[in-house]
């Protein structure tokens, strides 16, 4: 398998993850209790900050898994230029969320004051994937 496909099938991996994160947090949202270290989860998820516009973090974390895992697809199917552009999606994809979930985190930490065990997970997840996308986007020489 080559380098850039195991890459792909890496993050196509961690957006699988980051989905089943999601998907578990926002169960939390629906009133259903979950597994987490202390009372983090249900503090943060019940705090002003749950929601945007009337829509759940979690449910902003589904679609943006989605388009994650989407574009790392089609990054691996792909070919010329197509396969370029997708990697390239992958990669503004991974730096809108991890620049969101450093809010989020920004947010937990200073004014909720919780933390919530699968929002870490979360922000490793993105971050993971956007460490893996830059260096498929810009770390091999062209």
């Amino acid at each position: 398998m080559k380098r850039t496909s195991a890459m792909q099938v890496a993050i196509i991996v961690l957006a699988i993850l980051g989905l089943a994160d999601s998907a578990y947090l926002f169960y939390e949202h629906l009133g259903h209790e979950i597994v987490c270290i202390g009372q983090g989860c249900s503090i943060v998820n019940d705090s002003p900050y749950a929601e945007l516009f009337g829509v759940p973090m979690s449910v902003m974390g589904l679609v943006g898994y989605a388009f994650i895992l989407g574009a790392a697809v089609a990054a691996l199917r792909l070919r010329g230029r197509g396969r370029e552009w997708a990697k390239a999606a992958v990669y503004g994809f991974a730096l809108v969320g991890l620049l969101y979930s450093g809010y989020l985190t920004y947010l937990e930490l200073f004014m909720i004051r919780a933390i919530c065990t699968w929002c870490v997970v979360s922000a490793a997840i993105v971050a993971a994937i956007f460490a893996l996308a830059a260096v498929e986007l810009w770390g091999r020489e062209r």
